[in-house]
């Protein structure tokens, strides 16, 4: 009976908090800044980061990558455009903002955007892939090929 009352507590305060969430805006969640003012944004630092060589540049200030190596940890191809790659969020922002980032204001939410210290966090995935999975969670989307290493760890 315990365990019951427990779930049916549990049940309400969930409803309750999904009650008084707000609809979900990819607006606001700023991302792509530049937040070291070095003129290379968010999708640019993860592309540098994440390519396998040395990425070349659209111009000598080094603010936009226009060729590199990346592998997609989605579906295991290799790309060398990077705009055939989309960044995604570990959590996507929409689960992100459904589990309470709703309440945080607007610098913490564009900090979570944007977030460079933890390599997992931001990573380049094929546009193809990342746009079917959208603001879906690892419940309702997973890659569509499990790949062996730190590629097995990504769910979406």
């Amino acid at each position: 009976m315990y365990r019951y009352l427990v779930l049916v507590i549990l049940l309400l305060l969930f409803e309750n908090t999904m009650a008084s969430c707000p609809a979900y805006d990819r607006r606001d969640y700023p991302h792509w800044i530049d937040l070291d003012q070095d003129c290379q944004n968010t999708r640019h630092e993860v592309l540098v980061e994440e390519s396998t060589v040395p990425v070349q540049f659209k111009t000598n200030k080094k603010c936009r990558v226009v060729a590199g190596k990346w592998r997609d940890s989605f579906t295991g191809k290799k790309f060398n455009d990077p705009g055939k790659l989309d960044i995604d969020h570990l959590v996507p922002l929409k689960e992100a903002h459904q589990s309470g980032a709703y309440a945080w204001d607007q610098a913490k939410r564009k900090a979570f955007a944007n977030e460079l210290k933890d390599s997992e966090h931001l990573i380049a995935v094929a546009a193809s892939a990342n746009r079917s999975k959208g603001a879906k969670d690892p419940a309702e989307w997973l890659p569509p090929k499990r790949l062996s290493g730190r590629n097995t760890l990504r769910l979406g």
